[in-house]
């Protein structure tokens, strides 16, 4: 990557050697289920390069101004990433799941002088556009625009932007703004150096070229998405398909020749139960599966993904080792990868899809250091990142940048974990979400849940701290499959919860004593999911003690 000075050079040079791989997104379609757009490389270089020109001549674009994008993968929404990145702007990746208040905290916040907004979303922009001081224009995509704003193809003419982005690697290419697990999330500014590394370190970890093919329900306004699904496609020459569709991946898997499938470990849950339900309802297919596994492997591939297949890459939150080492067992490779917003995202990856270590995210990428850093409760390590991968700092919040970045350039990730003889990292949990009892032992929230979220009539569960008699305790919030309980004849919530109950106390005889939820009183049931963040996790805060 050091022949690449920023993004858009790589861009250039990718569109030119790979010119007829293909890009292409999935929208609803109540003709037939679902539509595919789709682009090769070739078609969206020309289209960025006729809207770079209306950024610049219609909208006054300069280098480092911010253009923030609100909706979900479109060809039209990468078009206006890679315009930003050719005219030197700052790139405002927006999540589409944000509150409108959100929104418009991050167009205030960031000073984005130009927003690209997908038609349903637009009014929340518009209907405060006077109250965002920065910003001077609302351009809106897949649909019509209110009286007053413009549609993307009133603007987008045939002349094309002829100059050359002079940024460099240390100047900003897109500013990130955090999920937010804990409350507000932070803009994590991140430089063309950041993700060049980033992407060259996957590209070499994964193997990927020009005849893979991508699928992914990841959106792009999250870093895990942005990274690998939208920019490794590019660098490494492999078509791309972002699909809604989550619910028939093995169809769309087959039908697009997928040889690699980017998502988040509830969909890899989810994947799992669905193969082991199929095997648990046939006598022979498990009696194969418990004494000739090996005889399944080939056929339960070939009918999840098809023969041309390779494996899974799971990231965005820790992998339940039940399922990752089922899934290998049945023949369907899994990478687990880890990392953070500021990261640019990715820290480690398993190097092997059917290594035998359970529990682990793999070893540091290679241009990635790690290292573990004692804090005052000697049983909780923290996990440190340093390479150029990491973060230039959070924007307009230097206070917060030196909570976490050293003038070394270590990154206090906020994880615990622990590194093996071969350096491969084993994380615990967020550090924040320990739950310290009074008897000094300490509960790793995510631990627990992933015992528990092995109760069949579990949905979700969020493991926390609670006080009941002035003690801390160990507690959750439980969203229960109610079809499942309904089957059971359960529906009365004192009765789902006193069920629950009885089946949590089961499951966590294999949990230590200290960590298990003590009474019924410590349980909580909840009637409509979790609020999550774009890559499905909860959002903590929003259920701690209440």
């Amino acid at each position: 990557m050091d022949k690449y000075k920023n993004l858009d050079e790589l861009f250039r040079d990718r569109c030119n050697k790979f010119p007829d791989s293909t890009f292409q997104t999935s929208a609803p379609d109540p003709s037939n289920g679902y539509t595919y757009n789709k682009l090769t490389f070739s078609e969206i270089s020309d289209l960025v390069d006729r809207l770079a020109n209306s950024f610049v001549e219609s909208f006054n674009i300069e280098e480092g101004d911010k253009v923030a994008i609100i909706g979900r993968p479109h060809p039209k929404w990468a078009a206006s990433f890679f315009a930003a990145l050719r005219v030197g702007a700052t790139a405002v990746p927006i999540s589409y799941n944000f509150t409108s208040e959100e929104i418009r905290r991050v167009l205030n916040e960031s000073g984005a002088k130009l927003a690209v907004v997908q038609s349903d979303k637009h009014s929340v922009v518009a209907e405060k556009f006077n109250q965002l001081p920065h910003l001077d224009n609302l351009v809106v995509y897949g649909g019509e625009a209110e009286e007053g704003f413009r549609v993307w193809d009133s603007y987008l003419t045939e002349d094309r932007y002829t100059g050359r982005s002079e940024v460099e690697k240390e100047d900003i290419a897109v500013l990130m703004y955090t999920s937010g697990t804990t409350g507000h999330g932070k803009g994590v500014m991140l430089t063309h150096e950041n993700l060049l590394v980033n992407l060259s370190d996957i590209g070499e970890a994964l193997d990927i070229g020009p005849d893979d093919c991508l699928v992914s329900i990841l959106p792009w306004d999250h870093i895990y998405g942005l990274t690998t699904t939208l920019l490794v496609p590019f660098d490494t020459g492999a078509s791309m398909v972002y699909t809604v569709d989550y619910r028939n991946l093995p169809k769309v898997l087959k039908s697009k020749g997928g040889t690699i499938l980017l998502g988040v470990p509830k969909l890899l849950n989810t994947l799992y139960e669905e193969v082991m339900t199929k095997i648990e309802s046939s006598w022979w297919k498990r009696l194969l599966h418990k004494y000739f596994p090996a005889l399944l492997r080939g056929s339960i591939k070939k009918k999840l993904a098809g023969g041309q297949f390779r494996f899974i890459v799971s990231g965005g939150a820790p992998l339940n080792p039940e399922t990752g080492s089922g899934l290998r067992n049945l023949g369907i490779g899994v990478m687990e990868g880890y990392g953070l917003t500021e990261t640019s995202p990715v820290l480690t990856f398993t190097p092997d899809p059917f290594t035998e270590k359970m529990g682990t995210v793999g070893e540091a990428l290679p241009s990635v250091e790690l290292k573990l850093r004692e804090t005052d409760d000697k049983e909780i390590n923290e996990v440190l990142a340093r390479g150029p991968n990491v973060m230039k700092g959070y924007y307009k919040n230097k206070e917060k940048t030196d909570e976490v970045l050293e003038p070394e350039g270590w990154f206090h990730t906020g994880d615990s974990g622990r590194m093996d003889e071969d350096g491969w990292l084993y994380l615990n949990g967020r550090m924040k979400n320990v739950i310290v009892l009074e008897s000094g032992n300490n509960v790793y929230a995510e631990e627990v849940e992933g015992e528990l979220e092995k109760v069949p009539y579990i949905d979700e569960i969020m493991v926390r701290q609670a006080t009941r008699k002035n003690r801390p305790v160990v507690s959750a919030v439980i969203y229960p499959d109610f079809d499942k309980l309904e089957e059971e004849g359960i529906s009365e919530l004192d009765s789902i919860k006193s069920f629950l109950w009885e089946k949590i106390k089961t499951q966590s005889t294999n949990l230590a004593y200290y960590m298990r939820i003590k009474s019924k009183h410590d349980i909580e049931i909840l009637d409509e999911p979790f609020k999550k963040t774009p890559t499905l996790k909860v959002k903590r805060y929003l259920y701690q003690d209440r």
